[in-house]
């Protein structure tokens, strides 16, 4: 895939393309501001500090978080071709961040030869990641994909949660993507990696996919309690749902 296929499948306006700059630089100053405190820091130093090689797995209502927190990293990231895979590519992109486009129902195996592609390419980042359970959901239901490319990459994968208190929720996207407010406490978890056998049959998958679905759902509900997320004290933003 040519660098213009990993940019916007539809290129942004003038005036579209002038907001999400200013938002860009508005979400970078917003998050600097958040308390981080890392939970099981030995692995972040382990795969993330030391960029060894990893394959990143998450839930999507992180996604915008996680784009601005992992951007030094200068991963190579899956994001959809839909209307607000475009808007969250070109953030991610403001960032520093190297948007492929595809998804489990458009354009995924053209995506994930890029991805590997970009990996394997020499001087590269040799960090890769999208959302599990996108782009349209069922919420928190693991698709097969990040497996499918730590196997193929020979990477591991990383399971990552992000929860925080006070934070924004966007209750009618189908994700409920979660941003953490100004100031606000934000933990980050991570889990002992997968490392993929090469060999690994249909029946294989299926079990390793259920096994990283409920670790990451496990992660999110631990995180959740622990930063009180999901609490009266959260703000909850009714918004339209993105086509």
């Amino acid at each position: 895939m040519s660098n213009t296929d990993q940019k916007m499948t539809n290129p942004q306006p003038p005036g579209r393309r002038l907001v999400l700059a200013l938002g860009s630089w508005i979400l970078r100053l917003w998050f600097s501001t958040c308390r981080i405190e890392i939970i099981n820091k030995h692995l972040h130093d382990r795969y993330v500090v030391s960029q060894r090689g990893l394959v990143g797995a998450c839930w999507h209502r992180n996604a915008i978080f996680m784009v601005w927190f992992f951007r030094k990293l200068r991963p190579v990231v899956m994001f959809s071709r839909s209307r607000d895979g475009d808007l969250l590519a070109t953030f991610a992109e403001k960032l520093g961040v190297v948007p492929v486009r595809g998804s489990s129902s458009r354009g995924g195996r053209e995506a994930l030869r890029s991805m590997i592609a970009q990996l394997r390419r020499p001087g590269a980042a040799k960090a890769a990641a999208t959302v599990l359970d996108g782009p349209r959901g069922p919420r928190c239901v693991a698709k097969p994909g990040m497996i499918l490319l730590a196997k193929k990459a020979e990477l591991p994968l990383l399971p990552v949660m992000v929860s925080a208190h006070p934070a924004l929720t966007l209750k009618k996207t189908w994700d409920r993507t979660m941003i953490p407010l100004p100031f606000s406490r934000v933990l980050i978890s991570y889990r002992e990696p997968w490392h993929i056998p090469g060999r690994l049959d249909k029946n294989g998958l299926e079990r390793l996919r259920q096994e990283v679905e409920e670790t990451l759902n496990e992660m999110m509900a631990e995180l959740d309690a622990r930063t009180g997320y999901g609490g009266k004290a959260n703000i909850e933003y009714r918004t339209r749902n993105f086509e």
